[in-house]
């Protein structure tokens, strides 16, 4: 799931913490950088008992126009078939919707039963925005970009295999002045 209205809260996780935990993993992976072989990677998903499950509108777990989601309950990530399909022709959508749904898994993502109503939480404590975080993380990793010199979206998205978009966002939130990089 990816929109941050939809996010629900969590531990707290700051960008630094995200990012190590990112890094760690394409570390523990053993990714090259650049392009994440997102099929590959799903394939692999199973050594760490993780389920992944393809889905057709007609048979969606959750909500229409759900791209993909973890439910942690079942140890299963849904992936939409249009998303996959995506994966498999290289392309670069995919790549951020598979990561998202990763740094749920990794940040240990689930819900709770709230029972306070209308509660407001830190963006650091946004469900949505960890993973979008990891995702950006995982994908096109800080470190590869300073050593690559990836401040181009064109170039970031082309070298890492993520859409303009997701480049573009990327290298915006890294200059941001707040930004802890």
């Amino acid at each position: 799931m990816s929109g941050l209205q939809d996010g629900f809260c969590v531990a707290p996780q700051s960008t630094q913490k995200i990012r190590q935990i990112a890094s760690n993993t394409r570390q523990a992976l053993q990714l090259p950088d650049g392009r994440i072989d997102i099929p590959r990677l799903l394939e692999r998903f199973h050594e760490f008992g993780i389920v992944v499950d393809v889905f057709d509108k007609e048979n969606a777990p959750v909500g229409q126009g759900v791209e993909a989601c973890w439910v942690p309950e079942m140890s299963t990530l849904y992936i939409h078939e249009a998303v996959y399909a995506d994966a498999v022709r290289g392309g670069t959508r995919a790549t951020f919707t598979v990561t998202h749904e990763l740094g749920h898994i990794l940040l240990a993502h689930r819900r709770t039963i709230n029972r306070m109503h209308d509660v407001r939480h830190q963006l650091f404590q946004n469900s949505e925005w960890q993973a979008n975080t990891f995702a950006a993380e995982f994908s096109m990793p800080l470190e590869m970009i300073v050593r690559l010199n990836l401040w181009n979206p064109s170039d970031l998205a082309a070298h890492c295999g993520v859409s303009l978009q997701a480049a573009e966002i990327r290298i915006r939130k890294l200059k941001e002045p707040r930004q802890k990089k």
